[in-house]
């Protein structure tokens, strides 16, 4: 019995140890957006601060993303003062209050909020601007915690409505939208609830996805060969077997067809060179890869619908 407990100890320890380092392999993405400062804050600036702010959130453990994100983390400037004190050289003197924040952009929502006092001194505005803001830093306990908390509200949201997430990812691939589908099921990080559910529908939705475009393809392919099986016909049938995925569900009759045409013409290098991709890589890895690409590119269409965080002033 004694044994039995010690045993039980050991087990539930080591799921401990295991879900402490899923959680802190979890990569939760910020989307670092500008946010309108008024005239005295020039666009050189605020460009300057989303590469701050993308220094900052990299060291912080968590990912500085340059694609569309749901979750962003922004600054603003507030009581701005400045003054020109004349020289040589003539300094400009700023003092102002940045206060970051890390929200939902979709659901308009702040998770965590934090505010600076920022002064800074330089011989144009931009540069007075820049130096306040170095004091932001990744070692910054302020901004630590601001990280943290806005970190543990996004893995909130998803324990709570992976579910949700899941079925528009099941709607939209009902309406044959399978790149809207592929961005809601890879938004789900490793370390929330649902992961391996969204991992398992991203691999069905992928191969569902490669499986009506390659059946398309091979479709026109088989419809221009068979009108015009000519050397000019064959070639033009073969650009577009060449663009079905490796790994679509129709390789193997795309490979017949291919075979056949080979009779007319020699115009298939591209398709052989597609095989021999297909037999060089890790083949689940290059799929997962190709369907959160294809996510990420349908969510880079929907940047300009939800980046104007005009919920913030």
């Amino acid at each position: 019995m004694k044994r039995l407990f010690i045993l039980s100890l050991i087990v539930i320890f080591q799921l401990s140890i295991f879900n402490c380092l899923r959680a802190q392999d979890c990569d939760i993405h910020l989307m670092v957006t500008p946010v309108e400062q008024g005239e005295e804050v020039t666009e050189g600036f605020n460009d300057m601060l989303m590469t701050r702010l993308e220094q900052v959130i990299s060291q912080t453990g968590v990912v500085a993303d340059p694609n569309f994100s749901q979750f962003f983390i922004t600054g603003k400037l507030t009581h701005f003062y400045k003054e020109t004190l004349p020289g040589p050289p003539m300094q400009t003197v700023m003092h102002s209050t940045l206060t970051l924040y890390v929200g939902d952009a979709i659901n308009q929502q702040i998770y965590a909020t934090e505010s600076f006092e920022v002064r800074g001194v330089g011989n144009s505005l931009e540069r007075a601007l820049l130096n306040a803001t170095k004091q932001l830093n990744g070692k910054n306990q302020k901004v630590e915690s601001l990280i943290e908390k806005g970190k543990k509200k996004i893995i909130n949201y998803y324990d709570k409505n992976y579910q949700t997430i899941l079925r528009k990812a099941e709607r939209a691939a009902a309406q044959n939208e399978y790149s809207e589908a592929l961005y809601y099921v890879s938004s789900i990080p490793e370390c929330c609830n649902g992961y391996d559910e969204a991992y398992s529908m991203m691999k069905q939705l992928f191969t569902e996805k490669l499986t009506r475009e390659g059946k398309q393809l091979l479709q026109l392919a088989q419809a221009i060969y068979y009108a015009d099986p000519s050397p000019k016909g064959a070639a033009r049938a073969m650009a577009y077997l060449a663009m079905i995925d490796p790994s679509s569900p129709v390789q193997s009759e795309a490979t017949k067809l291919a075979q056949e045409i080979k009779k007319n013409t020699k115009s298939d290098y591209d398709f052989e060179n597609r095989e021999k991709y297909k037999d060089g890589i890790a083949l689940e890895k290059a799929q997962i890869e190709a369907a959160r690409a294809i996510g990420v590119a349908w969510g880079n269409g929907q940047k300009e619908k939800h980046q104007n965080l005009l919920f913030i002033r």
